[in-house]
């Protein structure tokens, strides 16, 4: 009991600063001033990480997935943390070395940390996944309540400089908590409660890609993203073009943490009840009526349409990981989540695209809230194909069902 509560308390303080990214919005500013670099330019520091974020969990799920738990633990927070702290000592030299730090280095070095963490949380609790990765993935939506006033604080006395110095240094911290206490559970006891749970459903990477569910999955988690990653880059422009004061649209971004947050781990706990996929559409209905408010153009709606919108990505990113494991198994849980995350690579580089074509054509705002209306309304259909095939395809677990 003792080392399963010290490796989810040390699991979720680590898993705790990678949500840095989706902070972003705030240190956005200090590097433009800082940089005089275009605001474009400074806007793939959010796209990067997350890019690289997926390739990270990959790489770092294969060797976890191999007995190198700690190794990967340790290797992820090294590069997580000198990614940020080089990149605030060679800040303004060339935009290709920030992108290289605080994108590259950044996004891999997440990924490993993540894919260690939530695929050993669920091993600790496998008759309920959905709690296990709830717990540890509500510290990713707890960042920005934490971290945004504390990176506020610091940006304006000490600089951007200073600002990312003190994250880098704390994310080293987590990491050495990582290896100290993140764990597994005996091998025989994961073996002999993975086969009562997920009998018959161990896929391999190369078995889970030769499915339909796994194209339905990715594409559902690729289009219901995309309404938050449109939005989230400007969540607070956006509101300071439309009057709305400085220190609101701080408090929608940190509001949006704590709601992130909330739903990371309530939603996919109730799911291990109701049914992963029906929670996931009903996420993507909220993500639809986000974008309406966007559309109205009232100042109050749009600040509650990017407070939905981050509960949004929290419902979404906190419900794939268990809905993962109970569609393809717990075994390869790892490289097989990093994978099914592919879907983030693709929101990653497209969202971007859609973004400078609404701005290089001119076209309104409104354009980029109906796209993103649009994509959650595929999602649906998408979430909707999975839940035929999984039900056609008889696939049966012992506790709650997908559906």
């Amino acid at each position: 009991m003792k080392k399963r509560n010290g490796m989810m308390a040390a699991g979720a303080f680590t898993i705790l600063f990678t949500g840095f990214p989706h902070i972003w919005s705030i240190y956005q500013p200090y590097v433009l001033s800082e940089t005089g670099w275009s605001e474009s330019m400074v806007s793939i520091c959010f796209y990067l990480p997350t890019l690289f974020f997926v390739v990270g969990n990959i790489f770092g799920g294969r060797i976890y997935d191999k007995g190198y738990g700690r190794i990967t633990l340790g290797i992820g927070g090294s590069v997580f943390a000198g990614g940020i702290i080089l990149s605030a000592l060679t800040l303004g030299i060339h935009p290709m070395i920030t992108y290289m730090m605080l994108g590259v280095m950044q996004g891999i070095g997440q990924g490993m940390i993540y894919a260690v963490v939530l695929a050993t949380a669920q091993k600790w609790f496998p008759h309920k996944t959905g709690f296990a990765s709830g717990v540890v993935i509500t510290a990713n939506g707890l960042c920005g309540f934490i971290l945004s006033p504390i990176s506020k604080l610091l940006l304006e006395r000490g600089g951007v400089r200073m600002a990312l110095i003190s994250v880098g240094f704390l994310v080293f911290l987590s990491a050495v908590c990582a290896v100290c206490f993140v764990r597994q559970p005996e091998a025989e006891n994961i073996e002999t409660k993975e086969n009562q749970i997920y009998a018959g459903q161990q896929y391999t990477s190369v078995q889970m890609i030769r499915t339909k569910k796994f194209y339905y999955l990715v594409a559902t988690m690729m289009c219901g993203l995309m309404p938050y990653y449109l939005v989230s880059p400007i969540s607070q422009t956006i509101q300071i073009e439309r009057g709305i004061l400085q220190a609101v649209a701080v408090g929608s971004v940190m509001a949006g943490s704590i709601l992130n947050a909330g739903i990371r781990l309530i939603l996919p706990t109730l799911a291990d009840r109701a049914g992963r996929i029906t929670c996931i559409q009903g996420v993507l209905f909220v993500a639809m009526i986000a974008m309406l408010f966007l559309i109205s153009g009232n100042n109050r709606l749009i600040t509650m349409a990017i407070i939905l919108a981050y509960g949004c990505f929290g419902g979404i990113m906190g419900s794939f990981p268990s809905l993962s494991s109970e569609v393809f198994g717990l075994r390869y849980a790892g490289q097989n989540y990093g994978i099914i995350m592919s879907g983030i690579i693709i929101v990653t580089i497209t969202s971007p695209v859609i973004s400078n074509m609404i701005l290089i054509h001119e076209l309104s705002e409104v354009v980029r809230f109906m796209t993103g209306f649009c994509f959650a309304v595929i999602a649906l259909g998408f979430s909707m194909l999975l839940k035929k095939e999984i039900n056609q395809s008889g696939k049966e677990v012992k506790n709650y069902g997908t559906c």
